[in-house]
């Protein structure tokens, strides 16, 4: 990692050590991050997740201002990135395009990651959702039971992991194939977590990092968790 991420780290424990993110300290980061290099910002804001559970770990007491300390420098970065990039991007299928992304935004989830898709088959996503688990993202998979039992499905396998699962035991479909990352990133669109999806069907998602879009599939997901509890 770069110099320069490495010292804005040590930026951020410095402003943690008192569970407060001043006035004077948010200008001081905000003044950081501008021009710095966007794969470091990435870094950062995943890296701000372990920081804050370790520091949680030491201070027990101080949940709610860590959780303050988080949210406030989460946003810095978050707003830092969302002025370089457009908060929306496609990516189609047959071929290997939304399937790299689905990959790359699982492996760089620090949180949470919540499913929420009619089917799930590919041992490649499935792989990735289990690691995700066993590095400790809560992760929570809602889905449909009509496809519990597919041949192939990997539900069955996943919940016997640890991860938590619902489904829609009702006699109409849970039809959704949407997934949010960190409450950060949106992966939505008609690509289903199959084999097939990548490999023979016309397919497409959408990755956004809008954040009023995400907070209303985070309102569904939410609602739909407690509906099929």
């Amino acid at each position: 990692m770069h110099n320069d991420t490495l010292a804005l780290e040590q930026t951020l424990l410095q402003y943690l050590q008192d569970e407060h993110l001043s006035k004077s300290e948010s200008r001081d980061l905000k003044a950081a991050l501008q021009g710095h290099p966007s794969d470091g910002l990435n870094f950062l804001r995943n890296r701000l997740f372990e920081l804050a559970r370790d520091r949680q770990t030491q201070s027990p007491d101080k949940s709610m201002e860590i959780i303050g300390w988080l949210d406030r420098c989460t946003q810095a970065i978050q707003t830092e990135l969302g002025q370089r990039q457009s908060d929306h991007e496609a990516f189609f299928t047959p071929g290997n395009q939304c399937l790299d992304q689905i990959v790359r935004q699982l492996s760089s989830a620090r949180s949470s990651i919540d499913i929420c898709v009619f089917t799930i088959s590919d041992n490649r996503l499935s792989d990735h959702i289990l690691a995700a688990h066993q590095r400790r993202v809560r992760v929570r998979i809602i889905t449909d039971n009509h496809k519990q039992h597919d041949a192939g499905s990997d539900v069955e396998w996943l919940m016997r992991q640890g991860i938590p699962t619902r489904f829609d035991r009702t006699p109409d479909h849970m039809h959704h194939k949407f997934c949010i990352v960190d409450g950060l990133t949106l992966i939505n669109g008609s690509f289903n977590w199959t084999r097939s999806a990548s490999e023979r069907n016309q397919e497409n998602i959408v990755i956004s990092r809008e954040m009023r879009l995400i907070e209303q599939f985070q309102q569904q997901f939410d609602a739909l968790w407690e509906e099929f509890a």
